[in-house]
């Protein structure tokens, strides 16, 4: 973290004590601010724990990218069959 939690909850707590006692324009200037503080907060802890990308093993990718080959076989003939479809049957 670039900026520690503390100082930026202290900033937070300056920009509430500002809210309460300001006019309705300050009261609004502080709450921008404590939303971008709270967003910058929430931004960092979000990104403390990135989860490494998982790596795929060598082996299984070389079967991916490898073009299957079907052997070629004889032709079964069964009795009733009426064509090479599979849904002429």
């Amino acid at each position: 973290m670039g900026i520690e939690t503390t100082r930026i909850l202290d900033e937070i707590d300056k920009h509430t004590a500002r809210a309460r006692r300001g006019d309705p324009e300050k009261i609004r200037e502080s709450l921008a601010a404590i939303r971008a503080l709270c967003d910058l907060l929430l931004e960092d802890g979000m990104q403390e724990a990135p989860k490494p990308p998982r790596a795929m093993p060598l082996a299984s990718t070389e079967t991916v990218n490898r073009p299957q080959t079907v052997p070629s076989a004889a032709r079964m003939q069964e009795e009733g069959a009426n064509g090479d479809s599979l849904f002429e049957f």
